[in-house]
């Protein structure tokens, strides 16, 4: 679907009435991204083409009332979210359980390369990533307890008719949303999100319902 520049989404209008709308949103491209290398805690910055996504960002944004912007505090999330907040006259707010799962010693290798440079964790994941440690880095259950939890807690400060803007990383988005399907967190890895995407969430009284799910239609103009 194109998106409809003259006539742009309500998000808030698509919750449920009560809910505390959610914009979670993944950052935009890095090199790292593109070359299909693994990225987790290194602190690698957005590439031309994905401060061009923040901006169109931004502008898909531009008539939606936030008020607040979180951010995970890595470079290519807090450049993504800085765009989108001076758009709404904020600054972002660092939100570090929100970062990407530890990589460890896959940091910056390339993921076509993986069985063969590291077999017996590549066998382990493939039939089920729960509980496998990363090689020096954490498992994909901790990353997601971590993320959900900050996820929870930022959320739990905010009243209806406060919308929320929340910019991360993909394995813990996916997590969050795992999370919210109620599907066991092995299945993080089938939840696609493109670099920008936005996913809207409704919040209240502690529940959290999924809306709209990897919508990036300002990429595809």
């Amino acid at each position: 679907m194109k998106p409809q520049h003259g006539n742009p989404i309500e998000w808030q209008n698509l919750c449920q009435q009560g809910e505390i709308p959610v914009l979670l949103i993944r950052h935009g491209q890095t090199q790292w991204n593109k070359q299909r290398r693994f990225l987790g805690r290194s602190d690698i910055p957005l590439d031309e083409t994905g401060k061009a996504q923040a901006l169109l960002l931004a502008k898909r944004l531009a008539h939606t009332k936030l008020n607040v912007v979180y951010s995970s505090p890595l470079s290519r999330a807090w450049e993504t979210a800085m765009p989108l907040s001076q758009t709404k006259g904020l600054s972002p707010t660092a939100l570090p359980g929100v970062t990407e799962l530890d990589q460890g010693e896959l940091e910056g290798h390339f993921g076509a390369d993986l069985a063969q440079d590291f077999p017996d964790f590549y066998d382990d994941w493939t039939k089920d990533p729960t509980h496998v440690r990363v090689p020096g880095g954490e498992t994909l259950n901790e990353c997601a307890h971590r993320s959900i939890k900050a996820f929870r807690t930022a959320l739990s400060a905010h009243i209806p008719g406060q919308t929320v803007a929340i910019v991360a990383h993909r394995v813990a988005i996916s997590a969050i949303i795992c999370d919210v399907l109620g599907l066991p967190v092995r299945f993080n890895m089938r939840i696609g999100q493109r670099n920008t995407a936005i996913n809207l969430l409704g919040y209240r009284d502690g529940h959290i319902r999924l809306h709209r799910l990897n919508d990036a239609e300002h990429l595809d103009s």
